[in-house]
């Protein structure tokens, strides 16, 4: 297969080393985010962000060139950004073959004209074609995928024969791929659970203010708490629980409660940090946004009003001491007070 994929940071990167070892032709384009990465690529250079060399047979293609690296493509996989996926949907909307399957790995929700839209939404919203959308969620770290060790995914699409299709052609002995047609519930799992890794994290700033004595009581029953209020989110937006109980939701939870961005961003906030301290420490590393932030405030948009509070205690509290002011040591107390309801 001819595979464009958009986006040359970790994610989009990584996917071209199992992609290769299949023996397809892979086209990565980037942004013009990217072009220091695509510049270190041509050179021969170690990719920053995954710690290997792309493969020498990948082309590689500068913003400008977007429209040649289209064409004649069998398949292609938005490896931008969330905030990403829209833009880069309207770039190729006009010459992308009405027929291409489209494959989408970013996760979060984005504000599109007013309305509170997860990935796939934004697809067809923009280039339309419901039916030809495969969503990739689970747990995947990409330099892991990169450096080839064993991770399992799940490939979410309307069209399950699609998600099949495409399964047979892109797996490999390393690279696992699961199919499901629960797209709702993946796409919502996966930006939760950048929401809830940020109140798990706070106990690694509590940890750190006590000479390092580890809380992983706290963060287990947290976890738990987390997993809960995932089920019920999803269940009452359209999808299924038992899509929270497997790899796109405990799976990728876990992953990311155990480290990344957001759980380090919690961490400072455990640790004292005022929210805006937190995200200007955040800044100071190089780290760019923080997922679970800006998730927060989109989930809430989205669920606020279908929900009572004390359904939620967890993801509310997260969005009062993100928002609002709530003190942390505050969030956790609410949050403990309702522990007793989950047996």
């Amino acid at each position: 297969m001819k595979v464009a994929i958009l986006g040359a940071g970790a994610m989009g990167s990584a996917l071209a080393v199992p992609l290769v070892d299949r023996g397809h032709e892979i086209r990565l384009w980037g942004t013009k985010y990217d072009i220091r990465i695509l510049d270190g690529i041509v050179k021969g250079e170690t990719h920053p962000r995954i710690g290997v060399n792309i493969p020498k047979v990948v082309k590689i293609y500068y913003p400008k060139d977007l429209p040649k690296a289209m064409e004649g493509i069998d398949a292609v996989i938005l490896g931008v950004s969330s905030a990403g996926v829209a833009p880069v949907s309207e770039q190729i909307k006009d010459i992308l073959n009405r027929n291409t399957p489209i494959l989408i790995v970013a996760k979060g929700l984005e504000e599109v004209e007013g309305e509170i839209l997860t990935m796939t939404q934004i697809v067809e919203k923009v280039i339309g074609g419901s039916d030809r959308i495969v969503y990739i969620s689970g747990p995947s770290i990409a330099k892991e995928l990169a450096h080839k060790f064993p991770t399992a995914v799940v490939y979410n699409s309307k069209n399950l024969k699609l998600a099949e299709n495409i399964k047979r052609e892109f797996e490999t002995a390393y690279y696992r791929i699961s199919v499901s047609d629960d797209v709702i519930g993946a796409e919502l799992c996966a930006s939760l659970k950048n929401v809830y890794a940020i109140a798990i994290g706070w106990f690694d700033g509590f940890a750190k203010k006590r000479n390092g004595l580890e809380m992983n009581n706290a963060k287990s029953a947290f976890f738990v708490q987390a997993v809960e209020e995932m089920a019920c989110i999803v269940e009452r937006m359209g999808g299924r629980r038992e899509t929270v109980y497997g790899l796109s939701g405990i799976g990728d939870l876990l992953v990311t409660a155990r480290g990344g961005r957001n759980g380090m961003f919690g961490m400072f906030i455990g640790m004292g940090f005022s929210v805006p301290e937190a995200l200007e420490e955040m800044k100071k590393r190089g780290v760019g946004v923080v997922e679970g932030y800006v998730a927060a405030e989109m989930a809430y948009k989205l669920i606020d009003g279908k929900f009572n509070r004390d359904e939620l205690p967890l993801f509310y509290s997260i969005y009062e001491v993100l928002y609002e002011g709530l003190e942390v040591s505050t969030a956790v107390g609410r949050v403990l007070d309702s522990l007793s309801k989950l047996g």
